[in-house]
């Protein structure tokens, strides 16, 4: 099973608790409508099911996700800045034994992706990687998720004449978003930085070219 495919539970139980956090609070319009709670409860489990989720996610190209999370908009991923801030911020890599093994340093942030990338596969099977890979996926998808619900719920929620519920869904899910960002970002440069503390302390000299 992959990482993301695995998140996918995760993703359902984040969302499935926004939706009862809702519909606690939406409860008395509904009944205003003669709908009970449980019916849209129903509905909106089958609408935020796992292949649901997926398929919201899977939308959004990597590289717009990408910058949903860190907020950039060309280069936003970490590793486009792994040899130029992140090898020097955790005091985990050995720099010395990095720079002397990675020589030399890649400058631009394409090589510096890419250069890290190629790290990445030689350790990707290590647990220590395989986690933070499964925390960033998991808070990326959690993130993009939540502000596309932050875009459609209200307005499902206008169609079914819930005007008072509008801003405090709006509230719910980009509050989520936010904070999923961040958590993101913060796996996304554990990420990087995991990678980097295992090769500093690995085995040949790595050329950034080759």
């Amino acid at each position: 099973m992959t990482a993301k495919k695995g998140n996918l539970s995760w993703l359902s139980a984040f969302i499935a608790f926004d939706v009862a956090i809702l519909l606690a609070v939406l409860a008395p319009q509904l009944r205003l409508i003669a709908t009970e709670p449980e019916v849209v409860a129903r509905a909106a489990s089958s609408l935020l099911a796992p292949p649901a989720l997926l398929l919201l996610s899977s939308l959004i190209p990597n590289h717009v996700k990408a910058s949903l999370v860190f907020w950039r908009g060309k280069f936003a991923l970490p590793g486009h800045r792994a040899f130029s801030h992140h090898a020097y911020g955790d005091p985990r890599i050995d720099t010395a034994n990095l720079s002397a093994r990675i020589s030399p340093y890649p400058v631009e942030a394409t090589e510096q992706n890419s250069t890290w990338y190629r790290i990445y596969r030689s350790h990707r099977d290590d647990a220590a990687v395989l986690d933070a890979n499964r925390r960033f996926l998991l808070f990326r998808d959690l993130a993009v998720v939540s502000i596309l619900l932050a875009v459609l719920l209200p307005i499902v929620v206008w169609l079914l004449g819930l005007r008072p519920a509008i801003i405090p869904t709006l509230i719910v899910f980009v509050a989520q978003y936010a904070f999923s960002a961040i958590a993101a970002r913060q796996a996304g440069e554990r990420l990087v930085t995991t990678v980097l503390a295992i090769e500093s302390t690995a085995g040949s000299t790595t050329k950034h070219g080759g």
